[in-house]
């Protein structure tokens, strides 16, 4: 919701509010502005402008919540119980932005805003790697042990909250976590590869079966950054010492050979097309049944066995990412989003409410159930429920365990951009694996310089 947007919403609340404004008006204005007709009507009763309010308190706080990217509707499915339930009692109503697909396109939009001291967002979806960067900018407010107490942390998955501390204080609730999958078709073979040569050798002799053995996300975005770090720790390699984070350590043997096969891929087992694969893009050549192999977050489990849009429903199964070299183990990129409250947001108790209530256990079920998101509750992994709906959950838990971060910096945004740009040029063939990685190297070092 832009400024302007904003505004216009703000007015014709206050309208309603005096009664200066019919119902009718109300809702032709708010769809107007952009609100859906139920999300108008939802607000249109926290203003205790409905006949059917218990609340009739006649004061709405509206609140806008940006979100990453979600394509089940789930995120819009909370925001309406919320509306409909707490919000109404406490005369809040929140809006939901859907996010953009790429996750650059959100950073630059956060950083424009909040270098703006604007507040037309309270409550931001940040990537897990963003917490550190944002509180050391003063732009997000650190949720206090009064609001968030120790003791329902605990119930929490300890790395993710991990990511939303610095220097001692939690800056954002970690909502759901994320880690890369292996997708695999198990009607073409019976078991996933436990290596990253193995996946590439299966994929040569059964392509032909689906057209491409291998999908992927190679696009110069942040995708790029999770895709490269996974094959880079399944060979045992790291780009930033994970002790001391102004230390480069990229330019190894290691690099060397996971760079090298994700190249050899391109325009072998992946299409040359995959250098401009985000998440949804491959998700649908999967979902058309035109690879063997997937690389993708938990959300594409759900929609693939969706036979109302994917034609290998009930015909793929999910592993742990291969291993390469020398190493024994395969390694997940650490993803996920995390709920912050804008620090230039006059309603902080309120966007804290809203915050509250998605970290609620039937919140978390919900989003794990209908979207397959792997959520932060620890609770919801062992839930009867979520384990009948979702079979998923079942194996995510040994995965979560061995999944690493992405390079840990207060300098990320420029340490990602890099990453991007060499790794990019080497899948295009632009440059070699070796001068990507010597150029790559060079650049890190003078970006995380103390």
């Amino acid at each position: 919701m832009i400024t302007e947007q904003r505004e216009a919403l703000d007015e014709i609340i206050r309208k309603m509010r005096s009664g200066r404004i019919t119902r009718r008006h109300f809702l032709e204005r708010a769809v107007t502005i952009g609100l859906s007709g139920s999300a108008a009507v939802s607000l249109l009763e926290a203003c205790g402008g409905s006949s059917n309010s218990t609340g009739g308190n006649g004061a709405a706080t509206n609140l806008v919540w940006q979100s990453e990217q979600e394509a089940t509707g789930t995120y819009q499915a909370l925001t309406n119980t919320f509306n409909q339930t707490i919000g109404h009692k406490q005369g809040i109503h929140v809006t939901w932005n859907q996010g953009p697909a790429a996750a650059n396109d959100m950073i630059i939009k956060y950083t424009n805003m909040l270098r703006a001291r604007n507040n037309s967002i309270d409550i931001l979806s940040i990537d897990i790697t963003y917490p550190v960067q944002f509180a050391a900018s003063n732009w997000i407010n650190a949720i206090s042990d009064r609001q968030w107490p120790v003791s329902e942390r605990a119930k929490y998955l300890p790395g993710p909250v991990q990511g939303c501390t610095y220097q001692g204080k939690i800056w954002a609730a970690p909502f759901r976590t994320d880690i890369g999958l292996l997708y695999y078709r198990k009607d073409l073979v019976s078991r996933p590869p436990a290596t990253w040569d193995e996946l590439t050798s299966v994929g040569q002799s059964t392509q032909a079966r689906a057209k491409y053995g291998y999908v992927w996300q190679g696009a110069q975005y942040e995708g790029l950054v999770c895709n490269f770090i996974e094959v880079l720790h399944g060979y045992g390699g790291q780009v930033l010492d994970p002790h001391d984070p102004t230390k480069v350590v990229v330019n190894t043997p290691q690099a060397q050979m996971a760079l090298a096969k994700m190249v050899s891929w391109v325009g072998g087992i992946s299409p040359e097309a995959v250098t401009t694969y985000m998440e949804d893009s491959s998700r649908l050549v999967w979902q058309n049944g035109n690879a063997v192999f997937m690389r993708n977050w938990p959300y594409a489990y759900t929609l693939g066995n969706d036979p109302s849009q994917s034609k290998i429903a009930g015909k793929f199964a999910v592993a742990a990412l291969p291993y390469g070299g020398n190493n024994t183990v395969g390694h997940s990129a650490i993803g996920g989003w995390n709920l912050a409250m804008n620090s230039y947001s006059p309603h902080t108790a309120q966007n804290w409410e809203f915050i509250r209530y998605m970290l609620q256990p039937a919140a978390q079920r919900q989003t794990a159930i209908a979207a397959s998101l792997a959520v932060t509750l620890q609770s919801v992994y062992d839930d009867p429920e979520v384990l009948s709906k979702n079979p998923l959950f079942k194996q995510l838990k040994p995965i979560l365990q061995n999944a690493l971060p992405r390079p840990v910096s207060p300098r990320y945004s420029d340490v990602s951009d890099s990453i991007q740009q060499h790794i990019y040029q080497a899948l295009k063939k632009q440059i070699s694996v070796n001068d990507a990685l010597s150029s790559l190297d060079t650049d890190l070092k003078r970006i995380v310089a103390p």
